[in-house]
């Protein structure tokens, strides 16, 4: 049983794991009236250098609370060795490629100074080497990056829009000791614990999925899945954006809460909350009985029946908001979904010690209904955009007004 579950998790997790395929889009179209009443507060375009220079003093204590809470909260992680902290003496030249290194992520990430232009727009556009590490660069090249300058005054909304998008880019790659890369030796993660290790996108898989409510006897036979951190990275951007605001640096504020919220919101889609939505522990069980006595079939229809409505609708959702945009078309349906709120829908944000009750919870349980009903859609694959009456936009609509819900919940506790 315990083979079965390694073989699903490999083979389940090596599709493209972005979760959300458009988070700067439904980020955009969840802020288009936030500040509804209000100027769109403006900021100071400033490089990541610069603000680590000037709050050097204090970055190791924020990293160093976030490390204290992570590591009563997930007992599989391992404390950063002492080595690899930040220190307010490092030299300037240094401090970038030691705040990465301190906070554990990719030390190749690129924080270039760039909005994601949603909705296209012209200005100087920033190539794609100068934003990611990715070899396979998928539907970024469908995007719009323009370059800042450093002093530059943009809008909060075009800095957020854009960070909520920006940890798929590479943030979370390559990290594991089965990585191939350095850091993977250093970081104390371990080897990959699902997902495989030699696909490029697939390493970042345990930093943007959380498993707290798969039945006991799944947890008991692949303890692998409980090996996350989503939390470990809310926690740590949600400080640092505290920080940045606490010591007047309001664009870095911005942009870490949009790296905050790019976990969360991944944590609101049901295929980031469950492994297998619908096959109940006994079905996986009897599926792998009878794979032992060489019936291969069963076991591979669910992989490929789950794995295709997972990217299934995260391909839909991709190209629908994308013309939602294009078009203006915001009596969509999904639109609404996403904008129009009522006090009845409104939540407020309980913290991060409560978010697996809160969003991990609400995504679990939407998992088995919203995966029956895109069975029963018997679409195998996007081929293209359904009038708004189709049953899928229901079932999408559903799903980002919780991740808009709890968006705005997180962005009015950060207020």
């Amino acid at each position: 049983m315990k083979q079965f579950i390694v073989s699903v998790a490999i083979l389940a997790f090596t599709f493209p794991i972005f979760s959300w395929n458009n988070h700067a889009g439904i980020t955009y179209l969840i802020l288009k009236d936030h500040w509804k009443g209000k100027p769109t507060p403006k900021v100071k375009v400033e490089s990541l250098k610069s603000f680590l220079s000037k709050e050097k003093s204090s970055i190791q204590e924020t990293l160093s609370i976030s490390e204290e809470w992570a590591l009563k909260k997930l007992p599989h992680l391992t404390p950063t060795i002492e080595s690899l902290k930040f220190s307010k003496t490092t030299k300037d030249a240094d401090l970038v490629l030691s705040f990465y290194k301190a906070l554990r992520v990719n030390p190749n990430h690129k924080a270039a100074l760039y909005i994601q232009a949603v909705p296209k727009r012209n200005g100087t556009k920033l190539p794609l080497d100068q934003l990611t590490t990715l070899n396979e660069k998928g539907k970024l090249v469908n995007e719009t990056f323009l370059s800042l300058q450093e002093g530059q005054i943009i809008g909060a909304d075009e800095v957020l829009v854009s960070a909520t998008d920006e940890p798929d880019y590479d943030l979370d790659l390559y990290l594991f000791e089965d990585n191939g890369s350095e850091v993977g030796k250093i970081y104390g993660f371990g080897s990959q614990p699902f997902g495989n290790p030699a696909i490029e996108f697939s390493s970042q898989a345990p930093f943007h999925m959380g498993f707290y409510y798969e039945p006991g006897i799944i947890f008991a036979l692949a303890g692998f899945l409980k090996q996350t951190y989503p939390e470990y990275r809310i926690h740590q951007f949600t400080e640092l954006s505290k920080l940045a605001f606490r010591t007047g640096h309001p664009y870095w504020g911005y942009r870490f809460a949009g790296w905050a919220l790019h976990y969360i919101q991944d944590l609101t889609q049901p295929y980031h909350s469950s492994v297998l939505p619908r096959v109940s522990a006994a079905k996986q069980i009897g599926v792998q009985l009878v794979s032992i006595v060489g019936y291969q079939s069963p076991k591979n229809n669910m992989i490929n029946f789950i794995s295709g409505r997972h990217t299934l609708i995260e391909e839909y959702q991709y190209y629908l908001i994308r013309n939602l945009i294009e078009t203006k078309n915001w009596n969509h349906p999904v639109a609404n979904s996403i904008t129009e709120f009522s006090e009845q829908s409104f939540v407020k944000w309980q913290g991060i010690d409560l978010l697996r009750g809160n969003v991990c919870k609400e995504a679990y349980d939407a998992g088995d209904p919203m995966d029956e009903q895109l069975e029963n859609l018997d679409i195998p694959k996007y081929e293209t955009l359904y009038e708004p009456t189709h049953p899928i936009h229901t079932i999408l609509g559903t799903l980002l007004h919780n991740t808009s819900k709890h968006t705005r919940a997180y962005l009015d506790a950060l207020k």
